[in-house]
């Protein structure tokens, strides 16, 4: 067990002294939601790293696709030599502002996903802070909650603000 868990199973154990749960029952109790927060922050991160890999894959294909319609026009350039100059930097940018649109989708799925994996680890540590209030004595439970709510509002509003920063980076990318 490593040292801040058994600091925080110590600090429990003692806390417990003055409630209604036994010591067992509340270790178990806050052993019980730590695994569910532990489960939920994994199952958050996967969806995640999913979200994240389908849009890579979306991105490369359109990388792909982009390079394989400016090597196309290119070769056209060469069989025409005056028009084909022109049509070539048409496709080229037209090519570039389709992968500065995918690009720009890139980043916002990974943004909204890393914006799921932060809320899903407020409302973990939200539900572990809970359940440890739970340890103390009943005139300090009000407090305890209230700070633990506090600070999981701060983590969703910190979470919301990276979110709005990139996706107005990415609105920005599409309008080049």
């Amino acid at each position: 067990m490593n040292r801040f868990a058994w600091l925080i199973a110590l600090g429990g154990a003692v806390a417990l002294a003055g409630c209604d749960k036994s010591p067992e029952q509340a270790q178990q109790d806050v052993a019980k939601a730590q695994e569910k927060a532990a489960q939920d922050v994994a199952k958050a991160q996967q969806k995640a790293a999913e979200k994240s890999a389908e849009a890579q894959q979306k991105l490369d294909a359109a990388r792909a696709e982009a390079n394989a319609d400016v090597q196309k026009a290119n070769a056209e350039a060469g069989e025409k030599i005056n028009d084909a100059s022109a049509d070539a930097e048409k496709v080229e940018r037209r090519a570039g502002d389709d992968l500065a649109d995918e690009q720009s989708d890139a980043m916002v799925k990974d943004a909204k996903a890393r914006y799921d994996v932060a809320l899903a680890k407020a409302d973990a540590d939200y539900d572990v802070a809970v359940q440890k209030c739970a340890t103390l004595p009943d005139a300090q439970q009000g407090g305890c909650k209230d700070a633990a709510k506090a600070n999981a509002e701060a983590q969703r509003q910190h979470a919301k603000a990276e979110l709005d920063n990139t996706e107005t980076a990415a609105s920005k990318l599409e309008r080049r």
